[in-house]
């Protein structure tokens, strides 16, 4: 009986104690669902944590690095309707091995926090828009009673099977994070490279020490905001703060070392391998026959090498292909001049051999493109490019040629690579590092004319706009529509994007090669576009105002990005009605500055007034720094549009 009795205390005293244990935790959710509603109250979900802690050692036996990563976060959901972050997917490759997920969901409920475990993990490719084929893929899986106080937690290692693919770590993520944090631990002997980016990046701490023959770097960031998302940033590697990681070399003892990544000799040694079939034949005997007809009237290596990249660019179709090594190793070119498709680096290996054929100077060439802010010396790794080329060396001028657009014209490179730099293949042994100049805006002009009749309220306008470089090749696809309504809206946005009343009576798109200017004739006819009071009438003869309403938000924080730097003219000739005089003519303005500019001119004639229009736009990224001045031209600009003609009779 005292026996009964005593089990019956404990049995009691353990309820109690689990009870007090649920309602601690219970009570403890509740406190932190409170403090992050208000720290974070217009979001709808929060990291309580993410980190990332890498340990890198070398296995002797087997001769190779041993990378295994250990990656985990805690995500809080705030509101209702945070389920779109109910799925989580988890990436990886050939390279890669993803093992030991834990993923569940801490849920609140009347008896205290229940522990949901998922257990259904579904495996798919991870599907790119501008990748036909990769290896990558993806654990997907759903965390479930996803609603607010609810928490979520993944945990997983990673195994890293080549060593220079240590990568990025981003502090910022698509919700904001209380602590984010990434830690590096490395045996003694071995010597790890890294470079921070990001416009902001004070305020990532950084430790570094030794414990037990190890080397362990940690860099943290505490109440980190959500990465930006405002129109026309460039990628979000150029401002979020980020870092790259990369393994240096190794020492052996005796003061030897083992180079890995330690600068860009140790990228290109492993890089050139994959194009050392290729770049070391002798000869192309079978394409020898096709590409000597196909150059047969040409006299000029230049024109040679011209015909050759228009006929590469036009008839082999670009698929991007990234499969383990395939993503680095190009095809063999009389099978890609065969089957006519293939990626960048299939392009590039039937580009090379083409013009080798007719004794052209041609090299490979790996680049990053414009979505990369890395340069070769800062990270000597394949993270630094995404890409490869052909250069062409002429009449001792480097030719940069991509033929991977069927609009680019020979001897500009494309838009995305220009102001990067390119890693060329000299032989086995040597490269060379070339700048790719990005094309001033005076390559990249529409220049647009018109005669302005006034018909009572309304204007006719009839004339011609002249396109050359990235205007041409960027506008043309929109001018080639089947569906007639579609072509006639992208006529009207070209002419005149802001007027709703336009009605476009004609259009004519003349016939074009690759190297000329784009021509098109139009005539238009906008109703009520003067007034007229008493003896006077008023006109603007500004009709497409350019970089109209383009004023930059004073809280913007990130950098504006262009595909290119260009100039627009418009000429505008107002013939002057049967008896009608000017009594007002707006005053010439102007604006100059580095990056950007525009000129209103006018001149007047008996019979005519002409208003000349220009602005110049002279950048690729536009600094924040320079947001002021872009407002203050947009203001003097906005000025000039609202001053009308005044004519009377």
């Amino acid at each position: 009986m005292k026996k009964y009795n005593f089990d019956k205390k404990i049995l009691v005293g353990i309820l109690f104690l689990l009870f007090t244990s649920l309602s601690s935790n219970l009570f403890s959710q509740n406190l932190l669902l409170e403090e992050y509603r208000k720290i974070y109250p217009k979001e709808k979900a929060v990291f309580v944590f993410r980190k990332k802690e890498i340990n890198i050692d070398f296995d002797t036996k087997k001769d190779s690095f041993k990378i295994i990563s250990q990656i985990e976060s805690r995500m809080l959901h705030l509101r209702l309707h945070s389920q779109a972050y109910a799925q989580e997917a988890i990436s990886y490759s050939d390279y890669t091995k993803i093992s030991d997920i834990d993923a569940y969901s801490l849920v609140q409920t009347a008896d205290g926090i229940r522990k949901k475990q998922v257990n259904n993990f579904q495996t798919r490719d991870a599907v790119s828009d501008d990748v036909f084929y990769n290896d990558v893929k993806e654990k997907v899986f759903l965390f479930s009673n996803i609603t607010a106080g609810t928490q979520t937690h993944l945990a997983y290692k990673e195994e890293l099977l080549e060593p220079r693919f240590l990568g990025s770590f981003f502090f910022t993520s698509y919700i904001p994070s209380q602590k984010t944090e990434i830690r590096v631990s490395v045996a003694a002997n071995i010597e790890i490279g890294f470079e921070l980016f990001g416009v902001d990046t004070s305020r990532i701490e950084f430790t570094e020490k030794t414990q037990e023959n190890r080397k362990i770097y940690t860099w943290s960031l505490e109440n980190v905001s959500k990465y930006i998302d405002e129109k026309s940033s460039p990628n979000l590697r150029y401002y979020e703060p980020h870092i790259v990681l990369f393994i240096k070399n190794r020492e052996l003892g005796n003061n030897k070392k083992v180079p890995l990544s330690s600068s860009i000799k140790d990228l290109y040694d492993w890089y050139y391998p994959f194009v050392k079939e290729i770049d070391t034949m002798k000869g192309f005997p079978e394409l020898e026959y096709f590409v000597d007809e196909l150059t047969a009237n040409d006299t000029t290596q230049l024109a040679k090498a011209k015909t050759i990249f228009d006929w590469v660019a036009t008839q082999v179709q670009y698929i991007a292909f990234e499969d383990g090594e395939r993503g680095f190793r190009p095809a063999q070119p009389q099978k890609v001049c065969k089957r006519k498709y293939g990626d960048c680096k299939d392009m590039a290996s039937a580009l090379l051999a083409m013009l080798r054929v007719e004794g052209i100077e041609a090299h490979f060439a790996w680049l990053g493109s414009r979505d990369l802010p890395y340069t070769y010396s800062q990270t000597p790794v394949p993270l630094v490019d995404n890409h490869m080329i052909v250069v062409a060396k002429i009449n001792d001028k480097n030719y940069f040629l991509d033929a991977t657009g069927n609009q680019e014209t020979f001897g500009t490179p494309s838009y995305f690579i220009q102001a990067k730099e390119a890693l060329v293949a000299i032989d086995s042994e040597n490269f060379e590092i070339l700048n790719v100049d990005s094309a001033p805006y005076s390559q990249n002009s529409i220049y647009d004319s018109a005669k302005v009749k006034i018909d009572g309220a309304k204007i006719i306008a009839t004339g011609n706009m002249t396109l050359k470089g990235f205007p041409k090749t960027t506008i043309l696809p929109y001018l080639q529509f089947q569906d007639k309504e579609k072509e006639t809206g992208a006529f009207k946005r070209l002419l005149n994007p802001h007027e709703l009343t336009l009605q476009l009576k004609k259009t004519e798109v003349l016939p074009t090669t690759r190297e000329n200017p784009l021509q098109i004739s139009y005539e238009y006819e906008i109703p009520n576009h003067t007034q007229s009071l008493y003896s006077e009438f008023y006109i603007n003869l500004h009709l497409n105002p350019i970089w109209r309403n383009t004023e930059i938000d004073s809280l913007r924080k990130t950098p504006v990005s262009a595909n290119y730097k260009f100039e627009k003219t418009q000429v505008y000739v107002l013939e002057l009605p049967r008896g009608a005089s000017i009594k007002y003519l707006p005053q010439n303005q102007k604006y100059d500055s580095e990056y950007f500019g525009f000129l209103v001119e006018y001149t007047r004639t008996s019979e005519q007034i002409i208003l000349k229009h220009s602005v110049y736009s002279n950048y690729l990224i536009l600094p924040v720094s320079e947001y002021e001045k872009w407002n203050e031209m947009i203001k003097q600009l906005h000025q000039a549009y609202r001053q009308n003609i005044v004519l009377q009779r």
